[in-house]
Parts: structure tokens; sequence; C-alpha cells
């Protein structure tokens, strides 16, 4: 009896090997191709098929990434090798928001301004392989910039109140409560690839802006959003001190006074901008 269930032991300890090899070799060919695939955009982006770096990052795969990654390295030592054509073969480019707007240069600036809210509107039915969907409707920039931005959107709220738009106001400040609830923080924008970043915290003063028009029941409201983004700025600043004067979005001053900072958690060239920080030698 001792000896089968040695035996099983034996046997029941071989499938576990296995079964951990197996996952192992399934981690390193999934890193691979993440790395292979890093590669490959790298080469998209610093060959400008794009004008922007940005563009490869939004357009949607056709096929998965691995097949992609395995098509380039067969195909892009071909003399007749075009990158820019394989690309549009193998992806679909963001949709263009059509606007048909055409600005109108005899009205005032005032009325210019007022008519682009609509044009300048965004929902769920824009959506592309990097953004982060939100809600409810937002404002963007526009032209190439069709995402929310974080501290540009206080702005942009200051101009709908001006024009009375205190429905769109609501919507921008419970898009960012919602980006604060899901990923702890407001990202610079709604991209994936702005998930390692945000911009000065102008929350707060959405939040007063909104107050003004619905009363201060909608601090109260906003109150868990408004202490998580403190927390999110203010992490690691209990451990602050002159041996270790920076941590996080945190920085301890000469005479101990705490100042938050830009801090991005990736120090690699931001993928939006690849190719021009590669330039000015960020690794």
């Amino acid at each position: 009896m001792k000896k089968y269930a040695q035996y099983g032991f034996v046997m029941l300890l071989s499938v576990f090997l296995l079964s951990a090899s197996c996952r192992n070799a399934g981690t390193t060919t999934q890193t691979s191709i993440k790395s292979r695939y890093h590669a490959f955009v790298t080469q998209v982006q610093m060959q400008q098929v794009f004008s922007s770096s940005k563009d490869i990052l939004n357009c949607i795969p056709r096929v998965s990434k691995d097949s992609i990654v395995r098509q380039y390295e067969t195909l892009k030592n071909s003399d007749d090798f075009n990158l820019k054509s394989f690309v549009l073969k193998y992806y679909r480019l963001p949709v263009t928001v059509s606007t048909k707007y055409s600005a109108d240069s005899n009205v005032s600036v005032r009325k210019h301004i007022r008519g682009l809210w609509r044009v300048l509107t965004r929902n769920n039915t824009h959506l592309d392989s990097t953004i982060l969907p939100l809600p409810y409707p937002y404002i963007v920039p526009g032209g190439m910039f069709n995402e929310i931005y974080y501290w540009d959107s206080y702005f942009t709220c200051l101009g709908l109140q001006t024009d009375k738009q205190y429905g769109m106001i609501n919507n921008m400040v419970a898009n960012f409560a919602y980006l604060i609830d899901t990923y702890g923080f407001i990202p610079n924008g709604n991209r994936k690839y702005f998930l390692s970043r945000s911009q000065p915290p102008f929350f707060s003063y959405m939040v007063d802006l909104l107050s003004e028009i619905q009363g201060d029941t909608v601090i109260v409201h906003y109150l868990p959003e408004l202490k998580k983004e403190y927390a999110f700025w203010m992490k690691g600043a209990g451990r602050l001190s002159q041996t270790h004067p920076a941590i996080n979005h945190s920085v301890w001053l000469k005479k101990g006074q705490i100042l938050n900072r830009y801090w991005d958690s990736n120090p690699s060239p931001r993928p939006e901008a690849f190719r021009i920080d590669s330039l000015n030698g960020l690794k």
C-alpha cells in the first residue's frame, strides 16, 4: 500500500510540474508577443506611417496581435514590402467623426463658440481601440483630439457656464467622478495610454463650479471622489523625508513643506508621442 501511495504522489507531482511548466511557457509566449508587437508599433511610429504617433495606437486590429506580428516578421524583409500598406491591410482606422462643420467668418466669436458645443460633443458611439468609455456625453478639443482632457475641461466648463449649458457641465463632472471611481484617479485623458499619468487636479474646481448652479448638495454628493483624488495625489507623502524627498506625486521641500508635482508612473517615452520623445533621448 505504501508503494502505491508513493507512486501516486510521484504521479501527482509530475502533473503539477507539467502544469506549471505549461503556464510558464504560456506566460513567456505572451511576453514575447507583447514585446514583438511593441517593436512593430515602434517601427510604425518611427517611420511616420501616420502624421501622429497616436494614430496607430487608436487603430483597430482586424486580426489578433499575434497574427499581425507573425505576418510582419515574415514579410518585412521582402523587396516589395510597404509598411503603410501592411498597416492599412491589418487595421481599421479610427472612425472619423463627421460633423460637416464649416466656420462662418461673418459671425461673432461668441456665436462661433456657442455653435461649437454640438460639434465637439462625443459619446460612446465614438469608440476605437484605446478609448476609455464614459457614461455621459462630453466635450473634446476637436481636430486630432477626439478624447476628453482633464484640466482643459475645467476651462471648457467655464465656457459652458457662460452659455448656460448646465446639463453638459453636469455630464463632465459625472464623467470625471466615474474615472476616479473606476481607475482611482483622473487620467490625462480617456485613453488607455494615459493611465500612467494625470494632469493638474481641477476636479474640485469643477465640482465647485457645478455647486454654483445646483447648490452645495453637489459637494456632498462628490465628496467620496474628492477624497479619493486627494489620496491619489498624496500617496506616499507620509514617507517623505530629507533622504527621500520625492515619492510619487509628492515632494519634500527644504523647510518640510509638501508640494505636489507632475509624475508619470511609466518612465518610458509617451506612447502617443513616442517618436518625439525617443528622438529627444528618452528611453
